[in-house]
């Protein structure tokens, strides 16, 4: 399985819309996809329509009993699965500093989860992503302890530009010291500029000092300013389900493409 964080130490610039459809756009082609919220807002799970049920990621941190099959549900689009979250969430945040090993619980869940596939081949997934919230606490080490790949989805604003070295710090920090121990290192799989518009001035520019700090690191597909994305969101739906032909839809579409080539030939590189 392969584990992608979607994060952003900035808010407001399309983690979650990106968690969402992304993840379907990889369920629409084939691939079983597990979608783990880890944002006290718990938008993934609002935008999905999800009423939790079973318990929610906050038991799985607190209850050593808890898997994430006992938690997990589905969605609308066949192949989608999803990890719900809610406001308890920000309690398990404060709860956490207080654990032994606390930056390594949703890590060893994950395994646990694997081994359990492994065995009944049941809800085995290929994907897993996880929306991550736009501080660098426990949980957010958590979830960048448990993933391979990272995607940092940014808008092309000024503000958004601040939060980039702090970004890049965090990332080696977790890859220098925390994953040292456990033998673990996650890599940038790429930026993925959302709220696109060409029609401005200050878009061109942020793109092009992006384009100098990350390079061949920037997705080629660029998620223009859709309605569409929103409304799908309030609706609980992913915009496959509410409008596929809109332009955002294609957008994802062609994000999903991009994401299966990339870890394609990092895999292929590594051989």
């Amino acid at each position: 399985m392969h584990t992608i964080v979607i994060a952003n130490q900035k808010g407001g610039v399309g983690k979650t819309t990106t968690t969402i459809n992304l993840g379907a756009a990889l369920a629409k082609s084939g691939k079983r996809v597990l979608l783990i919220d880890a944002d006290h807002q718990g938008h993934t799970t609002k935008g999905l329509n999800i009423e939790p049920e079973n318990g929610t990621l906050c038991d799985i941190f607190t209850d050593e009993y808890k898997m994430l099959e006992d938690v997990m549900c589905s969605t609308e689009q066949k192949g989608l699965w999803v990890i719900p979250s809610n406001i308890q969430l920000a309690r398990v945040e404060m709860k956490l500093s207080l654990m032994g090993a606390k930056e390594y619980r949703l890590r060893k869940k994950i395994q646990k989860s694997l081994e359990y596939q492994s065995r009944s081949n049941v809800h085995k997934f290929d994907y897993c992503l996880i929306d991550c919230p736009p501080t660098f606490g426990n949980i957010c080490l958590n979830a960048f302890l448990s993933a391979d790949w990272v995607i940092m989805p940014m808008q092309l604003s000024y503000f958004s530009l601040e939060g980039v070295d702090s970004f890049i710090e965090s990332l080696n920090y977790v890859n220098d010291e925390l994953g040292e121990l456990v033998g673990h290192h996650i890599d940038f799989l790429g930026v993925l500029l959302n709220f696109y518009d060409s029609r401005t001035n200050i878009t061109k520019e942020i793109r092009e000092r992006l384009e100098k700090i990350f390079g061949k690191l920037i997705f080629d597909t660029l998620v223009p300013v859709n309605v569409k994305l929103n409304e799908a969101q309030s609706k609980g739906l992913p915009i496959f389900e509410y409008d596929p032909t809109c332009k955002g839809a294609d957008a994802y579409l062609s994000l999903c493409e991009e994401v299966l080539n990339r870890i394609k030939e990092k895999e292929n590189d590594e051989i």
